[in-house]
């Protein structure tokens, strides 16, 4: 059996489809992706084995009036090249999940009669999913609160993540780094580039925070750009860090964690709550239609994160904060047990489970209600 999944370009679209491919593959389901070329997805999927064709499609929110009608004008050739595709692959399923290339794809699948299901990963749809909610078979989401925002049933699988993320070891973590079990662990990083706002600002905290040197220690992913500069303001503070300019194995920099400082990406959230760990959250300012805040607000809201807004973000309110968290561990160990509370590490098996019994079904709007009611009890929307 043959499922299409669409989407990509970015790695809160990514990386989710990706967990999803493997969980697919698992169940012995081809998974074949298409995306664009500039996308994240081409060398994430060919890594590790997965077929994967483009299409040629540019999006049309956060760019200028010149660019949107370009945009436009490659539509109608995009979803004529969608149609080929899915007439050559004939997929029992399509999967929308989220960026430039579900658009097409999704409206191709809807022409074609394969049944279509879009996943959701942040609390805020995006524009490819809005219009696609509307004529998919089943619309899956990562936040309860994202449900009613579509105005129509929808099941909540939460996100998936990397299996092996979830399998990471503290002492092993610790080990890992060289660091110090005694000490409380704070991992710092701002995404596969780094966070220049982040990193300027720790630059900044360090001086403030040399009564914690002795009992704490930092792993930072600083990206490449300012690497140099974090390691000697380290250097200068002399406690105990471990700057890189990004972390290969972030399955044991959670494990190592007792705090995470970081910015608010769909998959950053189902990571911090499916592993139960507090965070301090620094929404990117820029993310479309300001999600990152949002999600970073659904797990203030329930007491598993702090929150510095970007515009906020001095060294000094980030050294406030820190001292606060780290010198009180009941108040980090209850911010990690209500981040939990919002953590769904079933997620990708969960999803798996709907895109395949909606590709065993001929058109999929029952299997979609099968799930929903018997398996998880979980809809929103009635």
């Amino acid at each position: 059996m043959k499922v299409v999944l669409a989407g990509g370009g970015t790695g809160g679209h990514v990386f989710p489809a990706l967990a999803l491919a493997r969980e697919l593959r698992a169940r012995d389901v081809e998974a074949l992706m298409v995306g664009t070329a500039r996308g994240l997805e081409a060398a994430a999927f060919t890594a590790e084995g997965f077929s994967l064709e483009t299409i040629h499609v540019e999006g049309l929110q956060g760019v200028r009036v010149g660019a949107q009608a370009r945009s436009l004008m490659l539509l109608p050739q995009a979803l004529i090249h969608a149609l080929r595709l899915l007439g050559r692959h004939r997929p029992r399923a399509v999967v929308g999940v989220g960026g430039y290339a579900a658009g097409p794809i999704g409206m191709a699948a809807v022409l074609r009669r394969i049944p279509l299901l879009i996943h959701e990963q942040n609390r805020s749809p995006g524009l490819t999913n809005r219009v696609l909610a509307r004529v998919a078979n089943v619309v899956a989401v990562s936040l309860e609160a994202t449900g009613p925002l579509f105005g129509r049933e929808v099941v909540v699988t939460g996100n998936p993540i990397r299996r092996e993320i979830l399998e990471g070891d503290r002492r092993k973590g610790l080990e890992a780094f060289q660091l110090d079990p005694t000490r409380r662990t704070v991992l710092i990083f701002g995404g596969s580039q780094g966070a220049h706002r982040i990193n300027r600002a720790m630059v900044e905290a360090l001086p403030h925070l040399r009564r914690l040197w002795d009992r704490i220690q930092i792993i930072h992913a600083t990206g490449e750009r300012d690497r140099g500069e974090v390691e000697e303001a380290y250097q200068a503070w002399k406690g105990e860090a471990r700057v890189l300019p990004f972390v290969q194995d972030m399955a044991s920099a959670y494990a190592a964690a007792d705090l995470v400082v970081c910015r608010a990406g769909a998959t950053t959230i189902a990571e911090l709550t499916a592993l139960g760990k507090p965070a301090l959250l620094i929404p990117y300012p820029f993310a479309a239609n300001d999600h990152q805040r949002e999600n970073a607000e659904e797990v203030v809201r329930v007491g598993g994160a702090w929150m510095i807004l970007d515009r906020d973000l001095t060294g000094h309110r980030l050294a406030v904060e820190l001292y606060e968290l780290l010198d009180d561990p009941g108040t980090l160990t209850a911010m990690g047990q209500a981040a939990h509370s919002l953590g769904r590490p079933d997620a990708a098996s969960h999803l798996a489970d709907l895109v395949c019994q909606l590709a065993g079904e001929r058109r999929g709007e029952r299997s979609a209600r099968h799930i929903a009611e018997q398996r998880w009890g979980r809809r929103t929307g009635d």
